[in-house]
């Protein structure tokens, strides 16, 4: 169930050639940000560091006023900048960019997220690998440890109904059966870094607006691989990502009413209409973290929680999607606790449950997501054992 797909052209990659590097002068890199600018500006750093000429790169702000601008005009003023004026989330922010790049002839588009740094090399391989009708993420790795992986292949169970990482055991018994594999055939690709050329963009669509955030990276590869599109992980492609950042106060429920209502969505859309995978995740996802949180102690945090996943689930009932309603808005607000001091990790290493980080600025009503949908399920796959 969930072992590797099988990988008849996985196999070491083809040097590069004019035709690569023609295609590379064709890639337009979508960098979204929402009150991230200097995460913003390392990453945009670190793509021209790796040979993208500046007009290849677009950033697309959310509504932060936060001064990005200013300072992409003085780190180079040919990187292209687009203001949409509001928060629209994960996919209306990524979908406005990547629509203006296809308006304007890209040959390739890639979404990268803003909290990851580009390693040398990375866009010249990805370009390499994107045959059309493929579509590639680099191997992420951590930040702040480069030799661990964090993506390097995903699968989507579906007696559970969701979308996870590799195990490093399963990448592992990957790297045995087959050393010099560059590409690894994937169920899913994970949002941080998605690249794949125009024409496949325009086939499978944008992201799902009704996401908003979380889930959209797993839908819109369930939609690509419904159409035969190939969905790999280039291995030479190396991409870093600062996962372990730390986050609290209303978005911590937030991404409980975002992970419940969307999984919900997810599952029945794209892997099965029946209900009884949506119950084993409310069960193993939702439930029984909440009940631990409880359990150890923390009374008022796991209600919060249940209460918060709930909402997202009667959400999900009534087809209620896009941004949170203002009401849990509100509710989020009231309900958090104040923020600590010095900051620390919101759950802890042995955590059973951890939804997606995100990140609030002191308005909570504008969120900005941190991660991607399939962290909390790589982390949700290396908790402990439900009790």
């Amino acid at each position: 169930m969930t072992g590797l797909l099988p990988g008849p052209d996985a196999s070491a990659a083809p040097p590069a050639s004019p035709t690569a590097e023609a295609a590379l002068d064709t890639l337009h890199v979508v960098v979204l940000s929402w009150h991230g600018r200097d995460d913003t500006l390392r990453c945009v750093t670190s793509a021209l560091a790796d040979g993208l000429a500046p007009h290849q790169v677009l950033v697309v702000d959310n509504g932060s006023g936060d001064g990005l601008e200013e300072a992409l005009r003085a780190l180079d003023p040919h990187v292209r900048f687009r203001q949409t004026g509001a928060n629209l989330g994960f996919t209306g922010g990524m979908n406005h960019g990547i629509r203006a790049c296809l308006a304007e002839g890209a040959g390739l588009v890639c979404v990268l997220n803003n909290d990851t740094q580009v390693t040398p090399g990375m866009f010249a391989a990805l370009v390499r690998h994107a045959a059309p009708g493929t579509a590639v993420s680099p191997e992420v790795r951590y930040l702040d440890e480069p030799e661990a992986v964090w993506f390097g292949g995903g699968v989507v169970e579906a007696d559970r109904g969701w979308p996870r990482h590799l195990t490093p055991a399963e990448l592992a018994r990957d790297d045995v059966a087959d050393p010099t594999r560059v590409l690894r055939e994937s169920q899913t690709l994970a949002g941080c870094c998605v690249l794949a050329p125009a024409d496949t963009w325009r086939a499978v669509g944008l992201f799902d607006p009704q996401y908003f955030l979380l889930f959209e990276d797993a839908d819109w590869s369930a939609r690509a691989r419904a159409l035969g599109v190939r969905l790999v992980v280039a291995r030479d492609a190396v991409l870093l990502h600062a996962v372990s950042a730390s986050f609290t106060g209303p978005g911590r429920l937030l991404s409980s009413y975002y992970y419940a209502r969307n999984a919900m969505r997810f599952t029945r859309l794209r892997v099965t209409r029946r209900p009884a995978a949506r119950l084993r995740f409310i069960r193993d996802q939702l439930a029984r973290p909440a009940a631990r949180r409880i359990r150890s102690g923390d009374v008022r945090g796991g209600t919060w929680e249940a209460l918060f996943a709930a909402a997202g689930l009667a959400a999900d009932a009534l087809r209620r999607y896009g941004p949170a309603p203002g009401v849990v808005l509100r509710c989020a607000r009231r309900a958090a606790p104040p923020p600590p001091a010095p900051p620390c990790l919101l759950y802890p290493s042995d955590a059973a449950h951890a939804p997606p980080r995100v990140a609030l600025a002191p308005d909570p009503d504008r969120i900005r997501i941190v991660s991607d949908s399939v962290e909390a399920t790589h982390r949700a796959s290396h908790r402990a054992p439900a009790a």
